[in-house]
Order: structure tokens, then C-alpha cells, then sequence
């Protein structure tokens, strides 16, 4: 994993940045984190930010003098399978993550040889077999501190348990199962932080398990609720004005009469990419994934709701709109 130098002041310009921050007050996590990631010292979530642009504004490198770039130092993480998610930066400290088994670095930016800490779960090597498609990991998230917790990284691990470590200790806070892998459920996406709860997905649709989203309490990892992409309209969830304004996509009873039978029980759905999150709406934004099995001439239908963008309100999981794109 090569870091790049350009600028000579860049190293003290993130120092500054870093003792700036350090006078904060904690504040909600949600506020905190929208503060954090407008500063492109930082990257704080794997999207770079809650409306998931992706992009820095930082214009010190650009067309004209990408040339120059040289490698500044160097770090290897000893694993190599696919590395799908970036490192975050936090004032000063990169938190490197790795495929399984989904080892954990923190390193001061200011002294990159230093490794503050670094965390090497133990888990189910049962999971590799599991997984379909690489035994990848799409990122970790960060909570900053809070009333009743210290700031957090969240870390998910393939054999489908979510971690809450301390991130200037590395110290375990808790630790929750959310996938079964004796089910086929493995866990490859990035958690994601929003006020007081860590949204995190599944994996899976490719063995046939049923997709869903869960909300965890930052604090102590207690479920704060459940959404399904298949089944029972009281399942996925669906508010009583779901689809209003588009009545077309479809709106309820669908999770059932689309599929035949009891094939929604197995129906694929899963969510292993990114979220956003409207703050003004306090709406969360994701896509549900493919439908189970691959064969669609074995589930005919329209497989509600799976591939389909979801907006639900994030602090119940209930669904207000759902677009499905495609069901092949």
C-alpha cells in the first residue's frame, strides 16, 4: 500500500488539522462526523461522506503535476487477498484493515513506522469456504466519542460477527453476531455510523440466504432493529405511506406474491456495498443485492424486493420508498 508526498508543508498542515480537532467538544456522532469529513485532512467513512461523493477537494495535486508524485513509505499488510475497502484517516492516525482474517493497523501518519496498535481477531476459519466471491472486507467505520462511549472503530468480520474496538487502544468494547455462516451469511461490508446507532448488512444471496440491515447501538451493540428485502411486508418493514408518491414501483404484499411459494425465504437481497444518509431527513439510503437462486427460470416473478434502492428512516428502518431496477 504505497502513501504518496507532494507538498513539503502537507505533513505540518495535517498536524495543524490534527491539534485543531483535538479542542472539539464530542458531539453527536452524526454532526461530528459531517464536521470530520468536510476536512480533507480527514476520511472518515469509506464514502468520504454521508452523501457517499467519494471525492476530495484537495487541488495541490492535479493534472499537471500528478508526475512528480514519489513514494513517501510503504506499508504491507501481509495479507493477499482483495483489498476492497480504504484506510481511514482520523487527525493524524490511519486505520489500515486487511481481507480475512481481517487484521486491523493503526498508524501515526506522523511517524508511519510506528504502529500504534493492532488488532488480529480470532475467528471461524470455516468462513473462507463460505464466502462466494473472495474472502474480501469493504472497510471499517469510525464513531467519534460520545456520551457513553470512547471513539470507536467497527470492524466486520467474514465470519459475520461485528466488532466495536476502541480506537485509541484498539481495546474490544463489544462484540455481536449478526451472520450466520452455517447458513451461508458471511459479513464483507463496511459498517456504517449514524447518531447513535452502526448500520451493517449481509452477504450471502449467491448460497440462497434471505438479505437484511440491522441497526446496532454505538454503545453496547444491542439491536435497535431489523429489515428484511424479502417476506412479510411487517418484515421488510414498509411504513404505511410506502411508495405513496410512486404507487407504480409497487407497494405492499409484494415481498410474498412475487415469488412462488416459500422461495422468498431464500431469496437473496443481501447488502454488501456503502450507505448514505440524509441528515435533514435522517433518511438512509442503500441498494438491496441480486436475487437467489442465479437461475431466474427457477424463481419466476419479480422477486420483491431485491435489487432495489431502498430510503428508510434511520432511526426506526422503516421503508418509505423502494425502487426495484432489475430482478433477472
Amino acid at each position: 500500500m504505497p502513501i504518496f508526498k507532494f507538498a513539503p508543508n502537507a505533513g505540518r498542515t495535517l498536524l495543524a488539522a490534527g491539534v485543531l480537532l483535538a479542542l472539539v467538544q464530542p458531539a453527536e456522532a452524526n454532526k461530528e462526523l459531517e464536521r470530520l469529513s468536510r476536512q480533507n485532512t480527514n476520511w472518515v467513512m469509506q464514502t468520504k461522506d454521508y452523501s457517499a461523493t467519494h471525492f476530495s477537494e484537495l487541488y495541490d495535486i492535479n493534472i499537471t503535476n500528478v508526475k512528480n508524485l514519489k513514494v513517501a513509505w510503504s506499508f504491507s499488510t501481509g495479507v493477499l487477498n482483495g483489498h476492497e475497502g480504504g484506510p481511514l484517516v482520523v487527525d493524524g492516525i490511519m486505520y489500515v484493515h486487511t481481507p480475512y482474517p481481517n487484521n486491523i493497523f493503526a498508524i501515526d501518519l506522523n511517524e508511519p513506522d510506528k504502529i500504534l496498535w493492532e488488532f488480529k481477531p480470532k475467528q471461524n476459519p470455516a468462513a473462507r469456504a463460505v464466502a462466494c466471491c473472495d474472502v474480501v472486507n469493504r472497510g471499517l467505520a469510525y464513531a467519534p466519542e460520545g456520551k457513553d462511549y470512547p471513539a470507536t472503530i467497527f470492524l466486520n468480520q467474514l465470519d459475520g460477527h461485528l466488532v466495536a474496538l476502541n480506537a485509541k487502544t484498539g481495546e474490544m468494547l463489544w462484540k455481536m453476531e449478526n451472520s450466520d455462516i452455517a447458513m451461508g451469511s458471511t459479513l464483507t461490508i463496511a459498517p456504517f455510523v449514524v447518531k447513535d446507532k452502526v448500520i451493517v448488512g449481509s452477504s450471502g444471496a449467491e448460497l440462497g440466504v434471505r438479505g437484511y440491515a440491522t441497526a446496532y447501538s454505538i454503545k453496547d451493540g444491542k439491536q435497535q432493529w431489523r429489515v428484511y428485502a424479502t417476506g412479510p411486508d411487517e418484515d421488510i418493514k414498509l411504513a404505511k405511506n410506502f411508495n405513496s408518491a410512486n404507487p407504480h414501483y409497487g407497494q405492499f404484499g409484494l415481498g410474498l406474491k412475487t415469488w412462488e411459494g416459500d422461495a422468498w425465504k431464500i431469496g437473496g437481497g443481501t447488502n454488501w456495498g456503502w450507505y448514505a444518509y440524509d441528515s435533514d431527513l435522517e433518511m438512509l439510503y442503500y441498494g438491496s443485492g441480486n436475487p437467489a437462486p442465479w437461475n431466474e427460470t427457477m424463481r419466476p416473478g419479480d422477486n420483491k424486493w431485491t435489487m432495489t434502492i431502498w430510503g428508510r428512516d434511520v432511526n426506526t428502518g422503516e421503508a418509505k420508498f423502494g425502487y426495484q431496477k432489475n430482478a433477472s
